[in-house]
Order: structure tokens, then C-alpha cells, then sequence
């Protein structure tokens, strides 16, 4: 048992050292959401309090999860980017970042065209011990409030489909998809960004289910 456990961890450390220094891919899909779609509904939100940084004095203190990006937030709300952050007990425990003319990401390669009227939100951040408190459903909340106090018409995001459950928060709230997939590679430390279209539903990728031995 002792020796199946060990040879487990190994093979777990070597599929992470492959993925992070040699080759790892991953699909995404752009998900939208128009004005008459939005189902934000209601939720009572206590111990939670919310904040918009429209620049990098007005970021709120970081929770000891969030604290790390603290420079990057800085860097995004110098660039012009909407921080939305989700607190509890004065800190930041969440976080959602929004930009409302075209945005480029030059370590990922990527490049969305933002017309009038639209947002285009990423980096959806939520502390792991907030995850199961409902914190992320709260903090769509927000988003979409403030969304809709901007006057925006349509908002899109890029959802990885192995991230089920930001996926089904997003469907929750009225998001659908809309024909683009966004393929990421990453070949030793190089990062490459392939968009197509394609039609129908892809949805989340669901884990195959193991048979069990008898």
C-alpha cells in the first residue's frame, strides 16, 4: 500500500513537472451575455461587502490569497481595467476584472475586439475556503449590476471547460455560448493562442466515469 501511494505522488509530480515545463494545452469557450438576458436574481449577501478600483489607490486590501497578484491589479487598473472586488472582513477574498475598449494580453497571446456598449471580463479570482459559501455567486452578482449601471449591452468572457463549476455559474446567470473556442499551447515556456468558430454547444468537459472493479 506504502509503496502504491508512493509511486501515486511520483507519477502525479512528473505529470505536473511535464505540464509546467514542457507541454501542457487547454480549450476554452467565450461565453456572452445581453442585457435581456441576464437572470442576476437575488441573494443575501452577509459579512460581504463589495468594492469597484477604477485605479490602483482605491485597491482594496488583499486577502492573504489574492495578496500575491497585488502589483499585477496595480498594472491592470493602470491600463485602464475595472477591478471588482468582493470582501469580507475588509479584505478581498474575490475578484473580477473588466475592460471596456479592446484588450490585449501579450503573455497569453490574445487580443478581443470590445465594441461600444460592450465588456469583456477575465481574471475571475475566489479564495478556495469562499468557494463553498456561495462568495462566487455573490460576486456575479456585482458584476452584472455593474454592468448594467455602465450601460452595458452585451458582456463575454473566456471560460476553460475543465472549470465546471465557473462554467455553471456562468450559465446560471444567462450566459450562453456563442461559437468561439480559444485553444491554448504551451510548448517549454512558449505560449501559443489558436480562436475558431464552431456551431451548437460544447459545454464543460464532464471526467469520464471509471468502472469500478468488482
Amino acid at each position: 500500500m506504502a509503496e502504491a501511494s508512493l509511486t501515486s505522488r511520483w507519477r502525479a509530480r512528473l505529470r505536473k513537472a511535464w505540464g509546467d515545463h514542457v507541454y501542457r494545452s487547454s480549450e476554452s469557450v467565450m461565453l456572452e451575455c445581453r442585457r435581456a438576458w441576464v437572470r442576476a436574481g437575488t441573494g443575501v449577501s452577509d459579512g460581504l461587502t463589495f468594492v469597484t478600483a477604477r485605479n490602483a489607490d482605491a485597491l482594496p486590501p488583499l486577502g492573504t490569497w489574492l495578496s500575491p497578484r497585488a502589483r499585477a491589479f496595480a498594472d491592470m487598473c493602470r491600463a485602464g481595467k475595472l477591478g471588482l472586488f468582493v470582501l469580507r472582513d475588509g479584505q478581498a477574498v474575490g475578484c473580477a476584472w473588466l475592460a471596456l475598449s479592446d484588450h490585449r494580453d501579450a503573455h497569453s497571446r490574445e487580443f478581443y475586439r470590445i465594441a461600444p456598449g460592450e465588456a469583456y471580463h477575465y481574471c475571475w479570482l475566489v479564495e478556495p475556503a469562499e468557494r463553498s459559501r456561495g462568495t462566487a455567486l455573490h460576486l456575479c452578482r456585482y458584476v452584472l449590476r455593474m454592468l448594467g449601471e455602465l450601460g452595458i449591452e452585451r458582456q463575454f468572457g473566456i471560460i476553460d471547460r475543465d472549470n465546471r463549476a465557473s462554467y455553471q455559474v456562468q450559465r446560471h446567470f444567462g450566459y450562453r455560448e456563442c461559437g468561439v473556442r480559444v485553444r491554448h499551447i504551451h510548448l517549454f515556456h512558449q505560449r501559443w493562442t489558436r480562436v475558431s468558430h464552431y456551431e451548437g454547444m460544447l459545454g464543460f468537459k464532464r471526467i469520464p466515469r471509471v468502472a469500478s472493479g468488482s
